[in-house]
């Protein structure tokens, strides 16, 4: 059975790879925001690993309902923050089924819950939208100019979505 834990700096390589290998080219994001990432949210990014092997990982912030973080762009910080944004997610071909990306979205979940904030959020990407919805997150449509722009950056697909924690 995998585990759930908080990613550290040594899993980067893993991680990096495994986005490689789950991303189309156009999701890029290279090592060096990855890292920033993790450097400034450690406490809200994790892996699930399965005998030393990294099956998937999550990357999360605290944010604000409709505050889209640009694809390629830092974290934002938010004191007045209301949800915990899901950035980036994946899990290996070899774990698919397996559970990861559900355990990983309940790591998320009790890791909203202990920070009092009341939404989660998410930009859907390749045809990912339908996971997310039986995961009882709804599309939001109504956004300001600069979240539209921002989720402009991921492409004509790619669907904002927010579900109550």
């Amino acid at each position: 059975m995998f585990q759930i834990r908080l990613m550290q700096v040594a899993d980067l390589g893993a991680v990096v790879r495994l986005q490689d290998h789950c991303y189309a080219d156009e999701f890029y994001e290279s090592p060096q925001v990855v890292s920033q990432r993790l450097m400034l949210y450690p406490q809200s990014c994790w892996v699930a690993v399965y005998q030393d092997k990294i099956w998937g990982y999550l990357f999360t912030y605290p944010s604000k309902l409709s505050q889209i973080n640009p694809l390629g762009a830092e974290f934002g910080q938010y004191e007045q923050a209301n949800c915990l944004y899901l950035h980036d997610m994946a899990v290996s071909p070899d774990a698919r089924g397996q559970g990861v990306a559900s355990a990983l979205l309940q790591s998320a979940l009790g890791y909203a819950s202990t920070l009092g904030l009341t939404h989660l959020a998410l930009v859907a990407v390749q045809n990912s939208a339908s996971f997310w919805q039986q995961q009882l997150f709804i599309q939001q449509t109504d956004l300001a100019e600069q979240a539209t722009a921002a989720l402009a950056t991921y492409g004509s697909q790619a669907l904002y979505l927010t579900r109550p924690v």
